[in-house]
């Protein structure tokens, strides 16, 4: 039997990964550390100041399962305890809802969210769509609408699992249920680093391709990133021209009736945190994390 050689490469590389493993365990305790700070100085904060008016968060979530140490990922037993307390406590809205409130057509409970989820990954469907219709949850998908696998061989045989996409039958599937679909761009590209007909081609192509999916108006749409870097005047005024009414950002932040509707707020709901900090996040506790995102955007992860 052969018997592995421990060059000095070999520990070189293996020294070079336990780095990296450490490195991405210190970043994800400092930033759980953090946010937790965070929600507990504007929990406490909350408690002395008298409440604003009414308000809507639309939460973003981006995977679901068990990855370990990943920000973006929300186990379905996370999810699960989040969507059972928003059902019990009535603050979830819809799609129309929000747009109604917006027009100043509807009135809102204070703290009520919008839940949506980015990226179009296949645990949407296999995870998030029959926890959200169980508790009686509307849910927005946005789908990057030129990256849909077209079938599920053909997915699980071209990318990781983490950067998988629903395919057509799937997206036409999620519709069925009652999941709000919309477009999260043709490609995935940041749409204010693109020339203006490129914007044009990925904001109208992606919305072509989902209407005919789902047979179902497109209205809604949320900047891939969603970085002050990634949406500005001339991105709205793409998105306005090619029919959408709607529009998110990665900004936190909450959704009030003076609030652009192609410049939307939201609030990032992350793994490995209690219902406790759910709780405080529907309750505004990250709205200020805003000044993170408005001064150290560069220094964010991306999904």
């Amino acid at each position: 039997m052969a018997t592995a050689v421990n060059t000095p490469r070999a520990a070189s590389s293996a020294a070079r990964h336990d780095a990296a493993v450490d490195a991405r365990a210190l970043r994800w305790w400092i930033k759980k550390a953090a946010r937790a700070w965070f929600a507990l100085a504007a929990v406490a904060m909350r408690s002395v100041l008298p409440r604003g008016a009414t308000s809507v968060r639309a939460l973003t979530y981006h995977r679901f399962g068990d990855a370990r140490r990943d920000p973006f990922c929300v186990s379905a037993e996370e999810f699960d305890r989040q969507m059972g307390w928003l059902a019990r406590e009535k603050l979830a809205v819809s799609l129309d809802d929000l747009e109604a409130f917006l027009r100043g057509d509807r009135i809102l409970p204070p703290d009520a969210v919008l839940v949506t989820v980015d990226d179009g990954n296949p645990c949407v469907l296999a995870c998030a769509a029959p926890i959200a219709e169980r508790h009686g949850i509307p849910l927005v998908s946005f789908v990057p609408a030129g990256e849909l696998a077209t079938d599920a061989a053909a997915r699980a045989a071209d990318v990781p699992s983490r950067d998988a996409r629903l395919t057509t039958s799937e997206i036409s599937e999620l519709a069925s249920h009652g999941i709000a679909i919309g477009s999260h761009a043709l490609t995935h590209r940041s749409l204010a680093r693109l020339p203006e007909e490129t914007q044009r081609t990925e904001a109208e192509r992606s919305r072509t391709v989902l209407e005919s999916l789902t047979g179902r108006p497109v209205a809604a749409f949320a900047y891939p990133y969603g970085t002050r870097a990634d949406y500005d005047e001339r991105t709205a005024a793409t998105l306005r021209g090619a029919g959408y009414r709607l529009a998110f950002t990665s900004q936190h932040g909450a959704i009030t009736r003076g609030s652009d509707p192609l410049s939307l707020p939201r609030v990032k709901v992350e793994g490995g945190e209690g219902l406790w900090m759910f709780r405080a996040i529907v309750h505004g506790a990250m709205d200020g994390w805003r000044w993170v995102d408005r001064w150290l955007w560069r220094l964010q992860e991306t999904p």
